[in-house]
């Protein structure tokens, strides 16, 4: 036990956890939710629900990744793992696939406007990774090869890490037609369309027609 829990909690690494952390997570969901706000026709409940969902999206790709990685290093290095080690990870995989699953399905019950900013950061920080992966992966490679530098296993590590670079990048490949785009188009579309149509024409005024005058006998 601890002797005095109050060094502890209050202790450098208590205060960073137990402070630091809150606060800096606090200030992204307050600078997200600022942005988020911004765009037209977005709610602050529906904000939040966009947040919270994908962040959870998030941590379900996280951990299926725990999951995966290893089992597949494993595979392509020859290393057997215990029974109870596979069976972990395939229980971590498992969860992060059904959470991934849950909160994909929320992703479709959210409004458009609401879910803008969130999916656009979630999903380049997605293709952002994937594509370092497979750029840093690819580039070890070749370097190992050019450097001779050959050693018993020297490519699963990077082979592996440009398969998986290569799946995010795959997963997040086109170009997305984010919501916030959209909204933007839908909200300045009506404005363009009611100063783009054309003016009624008048129509010219019927003359009047002037009886003839009658000559005088």
């Amino acid at each position: 036990m601890v002797e005095n829990p109050l060094t502890t909690i209050f202790g450098f690494i208590g205060s960073f956890y137990g402070l630091i952390v809150p606060l800096c997570t606090l200030f992204f969901l307050a600078i997200l939710f600022l942005v988020s706000m911004s765009v037209p026709g977005a709610k602050p409940k529906g904000v939040g629900q966009a947040v919270y969902t994908y962040i959870m999206h998030g941590t379900s790709v996280l951990l299926m990744t725990i999951g995966a990685l290893p089992t597949v290093f494993s595979v392509f290095a020859g290393v057997a793992y215990t029974g109870r080690t596979y069976i972990a990870l395939l229980l971590v995989f498992a969860c992060g696939g059904l959470l991934f699953l849950m909160q994909d399905q929320e992703t479709h019950n959210l409004d458009s406007a609401s879910k803008s900013v969130p999916e656009a950061l979630y999903m380049t920080t997605l293709k952002v990774i994937g594509n370092l992966l497979a750029v840093l992966s690819t580039l070890s490679i070749f370097l190992s090869i050019v450097l001779a530098s050959f050693q018993p296993g020297w490519w699963v590590t990077p082979f592996v890490l440009l398969l998986y670079g290569l799946l995010l990048s795959w997963c997040t490949r086109g170009s997305h037609d984010w919501e916030l785009f959209k909204t933007m188009q839908i909200t300045a579309a009506p404005a363009k369309s009611v100063s783009s149509k054309p003016k009624a024409k008048k129509a010219p005024a019927k003359k009047k027609k002037v009886a003839p005058k009658r000559k005088k006998r």
